[in-house]
């Protein structure tokens, strides 16, 4: 990995960090996420950036629980028109692309250079993705959707992300448990609460990576409080707060500024817990 590479990805990052969710989409459960094309994107992407983002995850094709997946080409004709003015616009910014298409990624990467790749199917969908990611040397964010069979069975799915990066090479891996995603609310609070235990240790007793979370918004943060996810910024910043206690280096967000401030304040808090 070249030492610009590595310095452009994680030495500019310092964690607990802030990714801003950016969706190209028509149908993310989130209207606020959502933005028609270029213009709209870029000025999002500046607000983001201007409120303190460390990363900004752009997505062109829904991946929410029961979306209609629309094929590859749908997807880079979306993202495309974005990335060909990214790194012109945003030099100094590290972008993350929400993709499980091994095509999308190629692509992107012979446009923008490295990024993070967040892999909603960690490479489940198809058999190309991990050797690519690990031929690029690139990022990989692993979440666990697969069918819950309680928090022993991400810890299990977690060990095989390890087995998996160390057999191919890949050196940075963000662990995200996939809140919502073949899981109830019930068991959300269940995987919440059994953080960062989940994460495979090493001899030391130190997790081998560290943990990316996206609760921003989800059904956990409002259907407790029987109202809509554009009601629920303050029920998302409570856990926020509760996730980086919890040792989650990575907050994957909507609404970016009341992010940074969780951040500010825990760190204020840790302080003192420390």
């Amino acid at each position: 990995m070249s030492l610009f590479f590595y310095y452009f990805c994680f030495m500019k990052i310092t964690f607990p960090a802030v990714m801003g969710i950016l969706n190209l989409t028509p149908d993310s459960f989130y209207a606020g996420s959502r933005v028609p094309g270029p213009a709209e994107a870029f000025r999002r992407i500046e607000q983001m950036v201007r409120q303190g983002a460390d990363v900004v995850d752009i997505g062109a094709c829904s991946t929410r629980p029961g979306a209609v997946r629309v094929p590859e080409s749908e997807e880079w004709k979306r993202l495309e028109p974005v990335l060909k003015e990214l790194t012109e616009r945003f030099p100094d910014t590290v972008f993350s692309i929400d993709t499980f298409r091994p095509g999308i990624v190629e692509k992107t990467f012979s446009l923008i250079g490295p990024f993070w790749v967040n892999d909603i199917m960690a490479g489940s969908a198809d058999t190309g993705m991990v050797p690519l990611i690990a031929s690029l040397q690139l990022p990989w964010i692993a979440m666990h959707q697969e069918p819950y069979e309680g928090t022993e069975g991400i810890a299990r799915f977690f060990l095989k992300i390890a087995e998996t990066a160390a057999k191919w090479g890949i050196q940075h891996v963000f662990l995200d448990p996939g809140f919502g995603f073949n899981k109830n609310t019930e068991q959300d609070f269940q995987v919440l609460e059994a953080l960062p235990s989940l994460v495979p240790a090493d001899s030391t007793g130190k997790p081998v990576f560290p943990l990316l979370v996206g609760i921003s918004r989800k059904r956990m943060t409002y259907l407790p409080l029987n109202t809509t996810p554009e009601h629920a910024l303050v029920a998302t910043s409570a856990l926020h707060l509760h996730l980086l206690h919890k040792g989650v280096s990575v907050l994957r967000v909507h609404d970016v500024e009341p992010a940074r401030q969780i951040i500010s304040l825990y760190k204020k808090m840790s302080i003192f817990v420390n």
